[in-house]
């Protein structure tokens, strides 16, 4: 990632969701054994998804990550750009915000202290297509605020500021993989400093 990268490109890139989860996870002790980041932009190594979780026993799951700034005139919500389901077969979904552009790309430190992590399964984001009436056929756009579920995807994401993120943390995400499915706290989500009337 070049800091002069238009901000625009970095999205449709992936890279600016993939390398700071990158980044991040190698730094709370996860390894690149168990998080296989694909760097190619489509039809890489992982196939259609962008990412895999990986188990002790080499089975794994797909993971899609996107990557967004602040919308325009908003103080901590994000528009994330064409999500699909069709097509794909991905089991996670990673949602990197950018509350602010990080000074550089190269450790976690760098990217860590300006970003949200949103996390939200498949099923629970098509259950919330499902509730919004939005069809599984087309790609979405979402913009979500952590700690508001105002939004039509609001209230199925998990947010942790990236900064915060930890092994415990991790290791709840996996269905098949970790043999741990947590569903989210409402009331975590609510108390959340992000949180307010946009």
């Amino acid at each position: 990632m070049r800091k002069d990268l238009p901000k625009h490109s970095r999205d449709c890139m992936d890279m600016a969701g993939k390398l700071p989860l990158a980044l991040k996870a190698l730094d709370a002790g996860i390894s690149p054994q168990e998080l296989l980041v694909d760097c190619m932009q489509a039809g890489g190594l992982h196939g259609k998804g962008d990412c895999s979780l990986v188990a002790s026993d080499g089975s794994a799951e797909g993971i899609k990550i996107k990557g967004a700034g602040l919308k325009l005139g908003k103080k901590c919500s994000f528009a994330f750009k064409s999500i699909r389901v069709r097509g794909t077969s991905w089991k996670h979904l990673f949602l990197l915000g950018r509350e602010s552009e990080p000074e550089g790309w190269s450790t976690a430190s760098d990217v860590d202290g300006c970003m949200w992590l949103g996390y939200v399964g498949r099923d629970r984001y098509k259950q919330a297509l499902r509730g919004a009436g939005r069809s599984e056929r087309e790609q979405q756009d979402a913009t979500v605020t952590p700690g508001s579920s105002r939004s039509w995807l609001g209230g199925a994401v998990e947010w942790v500021r990236l900064k915060d993120l930890t092994r415990a943390w991790w290791d709840t995400k996996g269905s098949a993989v970790n043999s741990i499915c947590v569903e989210p706290s409402i009331k975590a989500q609510k108390n959340l400093r992000c949180a307010r009337k946009n």
